[in-house]
């Protein structure tokens, strides 16, 4: 037995406190389940599985000399004519200014947060924005003028503009830069950014050069657009984006990411930032896949697998909401951006399935062979409680028919809600108007002040006070 330690007692205790909070807790001492069929990676595409990917990939590395480590960084020995080579494919594929290769897409979003925003700047994010992006501005030097939004709100998007840009003079005097930090697909909700509208308010507001707009296309490349080149691509947005991440370690089955941006935020990265300065370059093995899999994807065998991909989405939607119709709401649900399947831009892959039990749930599936995972309170707010289920291109409209019975199983078999859960429920009707109150708040007050002072009883007087001399007034 292991001698107590104080640093031992403390991780001991954290690990308690998880428990009592329900959060889930793992060892990876056991492999996930994989005995039924593929509800729950990321791999969209069903390209890891993929044949053809297979043998050109073999037959690329069976013909290759060097194979393995990279031998350095870039900035030391690892900085290849077979690297530069492939940043030079993927800045034609994408048709961007410059593109710069990284590990992973953590790395790259830490990487472009940490360093280029610059004194003086103001970052604009989604709340909901990935922590890689919020573990890089946790660093920048715009750390203290990080202004969250409300997720995908375009009111409280323009609200919060407002704000910034009455703080921060220097951005409307074209002596700053505004950065503003977006999913293209978020891969928790699985819904999609108001790319377009977020981009009207800019251009309107932002004196043209001061607006940098980054999107994270983690969860949509591959999937969307001409080849597989994302969401950007599909809505024609290219020339008014000014970053875009890709990674390559979902649809496309691999490893890695790549940054199309600037040849000047480019050349500032491979000389300020430290995630690129200090990790060995991608050894040519991760090369050879990553250019295998472009191939793959951008060929026809990939236009039928997104064909096959959004047309499995969208029967796997119309299937799920038509059986869910009699299941009580704190039991399953699928949030507000999944009932109206059809006004979505494009299909997405991604199912939030709501439950007030969500430990419950997962355990059920996990028995029944599925690769489910919980996600509950505090991971995300109460009432939002959920496993997530992806569709993939290599899925059966019979596996999709099937797991939704599993589903209708395990919600046949729950006692009767809690009152507790009763409140769950009714809290779902209400979502729409409290969001709709949530976004005049930030409009009115904005999100900074908002986020930080809700709890503080002299700014819900202010609210109170506001409000009641509005209702006088009218």
């Amino acid at each position: 037995m292991q001698p107590s330690t104080p640093l031992a007692s403390a991780l001991q205790n954290a690990h308690a406190l998880r428990a009592k909070k329900g959060m889930p807790f793992t060892d990876l001492s056991t492999p996930i389940p994989s005995s039924a069929p593929d509800l729950f990676s990321n791999d969209y595409l069903s390209i890891t599985t993929n044949s053809q990917l297979r043998h050109n990939f073999l037959e690329q590395v069976n013909g290759t000399r060097n194979l393995f480590g990279s031998r350095g960084s870039r900035l030391v020995a690892g900085n290849t004519p077979e690297h530069i080579n492939l940043e030079n494919y993927l800045q034609h594929f994408f048709n961007a200014p410059a593109a710069l290769l990284f590990n992973s897409g953590y790395d790259a979003n830490v990487a472009f947060f940490a360093s280029v925003p610059q004194e003086g700047d103001a970052i604009l994010c989604d709340e909901l924005i990935h922590a890689s992006c919020r573990d890089g501005m946790a660093t920048s030097r715009a750390r203290r003028a990080i202004y969250p939004f409300s997720h995908n709100s375009v009111a409280a998007f323009e609200a919060t503009l407002e704000q910034v840009i009455s703080k921060h003079q220097q951005i409307s005097a074209g002596k700053a830069t505004l950065f503003v930090a977006v999913e293209s697909l978020y891969s928790m909700d699985g819904d999609f950014c108001p790319l377009k509208e977020f981009l009207s308010v800019l251009e309107q507001r932002v004196p043209p050069g001061c607006a940098h707009l980054v999107v994270d296309e983690a969860h949509s490349t591959g999937i969307y657009g001409s080849n597989g080149r994302g969401l950007v691509a599909e809505l024609g947005l290219e020339d008014r984006v000014q970053t875009v991440l890709h990674t390559f370690g979902k649809a496309r089955g691999i490893t890695g990411a790549v940054l199309l941006t600037s040849p000047t935020v480019r050349s500032y990265l491979i000389n300020y930032s430290r995630p690129f300065i200090f990790s060995t370059s991608l050894p040519y093995i991760n090369l050879i896949a990553i250019d295998c899999s472009f191939s793959a994807i951008g060929s026809p065998v990939g236009d039928q697998l997104r064909e096959r991909l959004h047309k499995l989405s969208t029967q796997f939607s119309d299937l799920l909401l038509s059986a869910l119709e009699p299941v009580p709401k704190s039991i399953l649900r699928l949030p507000e951006s999944h009932l109206n399947f059809g006004a979505l831009p494009v299909p997405t892959p991604i199912f939030p399935i709501l439950t007030s039990r969500p430990l419950q749930l997962a355990t059920f599936l996990q028995a029944k062979g599925y690769a489910a995972q919980p996600i509950p309170y505090p991971a995300v707010p109460r009432g939002q409680e959920r496993i997530r289920v992806v569709v993939h291109a290599e899925n059966t409209e019979d596996e999709l028919r099937e797991f939704i019975e599993v589903l209708l199983q395990w919600a046949g078999e729950q006692p009767p809600p809690k009152r507790e859960e009763d409140e769950y429920a009714r809290r779902t009707a209400k979502e729409a108007h409290s969001a709709h109150v949530h976004e005049m708040l930030i409009a009115r007050y904005g999100a900074q002040a908002y986020y930080t002072n809700f709890l503080d009883p002299r700014f819900i007087i202010k609210i109170i006070r506001r409000t009641l001399l509005g209702l006088f007034r009218r």
